[in-house]
């Protein structure tokens, strides 16, 4: 198979991305800042609220200039986040890295798939879609898989502000093979108004909530992605609450994104043409033994009980993943190259909404309840939705 230059350096660049030092040790840095765990669920809350916000403008921008230039909006982003947080400590400086990071994950989100498949395109590959983003979102998790031993490693050893630097590095690399990528994607006439766009963007929403075989499954990857997002942000406080020595956070990390880059290559290579259906069910019951291990890791005290806990809950996030990957490259089959970023601002919507809603409430709920309690309510919830959007969603015949 030849290789293609663009691709690797795609990739790499997108390896680069993720490899969030601080990501295995959030927890740590933000106790290092003043902060607790209750402010990471809420600050996380406010990630996904301004992502929210921001998708409809970064998707208008993504249809309307080259995607290329958003994915390196993205970059610029986060390097001036971790300047700023090399340089300054605190709770509002904690608050503001967050909500532009928030700011450059939807750009990268809006623009990655839809730069990959208009690359394809002008190869007459669009063929392997799947396989090129099975193997991209492998990269992505791999990115972080390493950060997670790095990270570790270099906090336990130096502390954050060496990591931060080491970042800033890592992201200038990143930002040099995105300039050296081909100008792809749709530049429209930029003297068409925001508004107007806001309006197609609505009709364009309207278009996909008529579409049966679209919405459903839009429905379903949102709520399974926000309960993942629940799960992953759940390790580092159950971990604490277990006395984990700080070796560990690493080791849970590089498990979870490991799995997930492992999930990348299997949706990619081995289940591209597997009917979304046959994942439905499935993924409702293991979602709710997700729950059930997520209650009981909070209640033991024991390493390796937990542990096994927490890994069986990273073998679920991977499912729900390989069930992302075959719905975001059977939604492209769906829309045309001038309105992909507006079906992946609406796709992301649902994610970022739900996991918005639930993060948001920790601030009233988790003083009050405690977490499992708070988990009980949410669990609830995710029942009644996810019965509902499995029947209809199995009933889609491709």
């Amino acid at each position: 198979m030849k290789l293609d230059i663009n691709i690797c350096k795609y990739n790499i660049a997108l390896f680069l991305r993720a490899v969030l030092l601080l990501t295995p040790i959030m927890l740590l840095f933000y106790q290092d800042n003043g902060l607790t765990a209750h402010e990471l669920f809420f600050f996380q809350g406010l990630f996904y609220f301004t992502s929210i916000v921001s998708e409809m403008p970064i998707g208008y921008l993504s249809d309307r200039i080259k995607r290329k230039y958003i994915l390196l909006l993205s970059f610029i982003i986060f390097f001036v986040i971790t300047l700023l947080w090399l340089f300054y400590k605190g709770y509002y400086v904690v608050m503001l890295g967050e909500i532009m990071f928030a700011i450059s994950k939807v750009s990268l989100d809006n623009a990655m798939s839809g730069y990959l498949y208009d690359y394809l395109e002008q190869q007459n590959k669009t063929e392997k879609m799947v396989r090129n983003y099975g193997y991209l979102n492998f990269y992505l998790a791999l990115g972080t898989a390493v950060a997670a031993i790095l990270g570790t490693y270099l906090y336990s050893r130096y502390g954050y502000h060496k990591i931060l630097v080491i970042e800033l590095f890592l992201i200038l690399i990143g930002i040099m093979l995105v300039l050296s990528l081909p100008n792809l994607g749709v530049t429209k006439n930029t003297s068409v108004k925001f508004i107007d766009e806001a309006k197609k963007f609505i009709n364009n929403a309207k278009a996909i909530y008529g579409n049966d075989k679209i919405k459903y499954h839009i429905f379903y990857s949102g709520i399974l992605t926000s309960m993942s997002i629940l799960f992953a942000l759940s390790f580092q406080p159950i971990m604490k609450n277990a006395f984990f020595p700080v070796f560990m956070f690493g080791v849970i990390a590089f498990l979870n994104h490991g799995i997930r880059a492992l999930s990348g290559v299997v949706a990619g290579k081995w289940l591209r043409n597997l009917n979304l259906r046959y994942l439905i069910f499935p993924l409702l019951i293991t979602y709710s033994l997700g729950f059930v291990c997520v209650f009981a890791a909070f209640g033991f005290k024991n390493i390796t009980t937990v542990t096994l806990l927490i890994l069986t809950l990273c073998l679920i996030i991977g499912l729900q993943l390989i069930f992302t990957i075959l719905h975001v490259s059977r939604c492209h089959k769906f829309i045309s190259t001038e309105n992909r970023g507006n079906l992946m601002s609406i796709n992301n919507f649902i994610s970022r909404c739900a996991a918005a809603i639930i993060l948001l409430s920790s601030k009233l709920l988790l003083d009050k309840l405690g977490f499992q309690l708070y988990y009980g309510i949410i669990f609830v919830l995710f029942l009644i939705i996810c019965i509902f959007l499995s029947v209809k969603t199995y009933k889609i015949k491709e």
